[in-house]
């Protein structure tokens, strides 16, 4: 699973492999563990990461196909020219007389060359100490405090100490909150209640979280509970209301047999299987805050649907890490979900959408 760092005008200057492994968890918003980052530099300056789970060792032909695959990953980013890799690995530094998995690593560097790319540094992260793999200080460990001074340029600020769980956890919420919530909820699904999801969903990105009552964020939610509503609320926030308002004119066409199934574009682009304009990562953002407090609030029957609406808006924005813990808390609560099942098939192939490999508008 894979994250691309959002747009940042910010100039970053790497100085030092210190600076390096200081970046990482500022770029990704946590600490990653047993996790390998890569930190790809693109033509024209602009930077993404691409975080991986570390796997567990393994016989040399089964690495040596996690580096091939991992290659052809990095591939799909257009124009990456120099790769700068972190691996954030339990345990000691010198376990085992050598820098942890350093027999996945060192191959995977070679791989990584031999496609052409620029690996510029490849370091370690241990529990206590970090290192490099190659160059003139390999293997010589050093203090982890030297990660808390920030690289020069953007992304101050305390280093982050909470793990990816931490990074995906949705805000608490108390009982008579929920009670509030289950209420209103049921309000908004009476019997003569009108569900426009476009229109929620717009009127979701205006919301202010600190004065939103129960009525407001109950008329977000209700439309998630249907399929067809979901969807189209998901692509209003992805792109707009004119894609929201266009995929419930194509449900229609395809419930009326208008459109056959493998003609049915809806499916193809929720899960990203086709090139298509890169969704608003600024209406993203402020879909999840909306969608965290919802999900924290959302009774047990159906925060099914919360976590997996919540999953895919992560997913969306390229954080297929944080998808997949969402992803495994929605099944948990319903394993019969269709689009939890389905978002948890493309990640556990390490899929993601089409258009977080495509560079940002300008």
């Amino acid at each position: 699973m894979t994250q691309i760092a959002p747009p940042d005008d910010r100039l970053i200057r790497f100085r030092t492999p210190r600076d390096v492994v200081a970046t990482v968890p500022r770029l990704l918003g946590y600490r990653p563990r047993r996790s390998i980052v890569l930190l790809n530099q693109h033509e024209g300056g602009r930077l993404s990461t691409m975080r991986v789970d570390l796997p567990d060792a393994a016989a040399p032909r089964v690495e040596k196909r996690f580096a091939t695959t991992l290659a052809g990953m990095v591939s799909k980013a257009p124009g990456v020219r120099k790769i700068l890799l972190v691996v954030f690995a339990d345990g000691p530094f010198d376990a085992g007389g050598d820098v942890p998995r350093a027999s996945l690593v060192r191959p995977l560097i070679s791989r990584l060359v031999a496609s052409g790319y620029d690996v510029h540094d490849a370091l370690c992260v241990a529990d206590d100490a970090w290192g490099a793999y190659d160059g003139a200080d390999a293997g010589i460990p050093h203090a982890l405090d030297e990660m808390l001074e920030p690289a020069p340029g953007g992304l101050r600020g305390e280093l982050p100490t909470d793990d990816l769980d931490a990074f995906a956890s949705v805000p608490t919420a108390g009982a008579l909150a929920r009670r509030a919530f289950d209420r209103a909820l049921d309000r908004a699904l009476g019997d003569h209640a009108v569900m426009r999801p476009v229109q929620s969903a717009s009127a979701a990105l205006e919301l202010d979280l600190e004065t939103a009552d129960s009525d407001a964020l109950a008329a977000v939610f209700a439309p998630l509970l249907f399929p067809e509503l979901r969807d189209a609320a998901l692509y209003t926030w992805a792109w707009g209301e004119q894609r929201g308002l266009a995929l419930l004119a194509e449900a229609v066409r395809i419930e009326a047999g208008e459109v056959g199934p493998e003609d049915d574009s809806i499916a193809l682009d929720l899960m990203g299987l086709r090139p298509t304009d890169r969704p608003s990562h600024e209406r993203l953002s402020r879909a999840i805050e909306v969608m965290s407090r919802v999900a924290a609030l959302a009774p047990d029957d159906v925060a099914h649907v919360a976590f997996t609406v919540l999953a895919w808006l992560h997913w969306a924005q390229g954080a297929g890490s944080v998808a997949g813990r969402l992803v495994d808390r929605a099944l948990a609560l319903d394993r019969d979900y269709g689009l939890a099942d389905l978002l948890a098939m493309v990640l556990g192939r390490g899929g993601l959408p089409e258009w977080v490999y495509e560079p940002p508008e300008g």
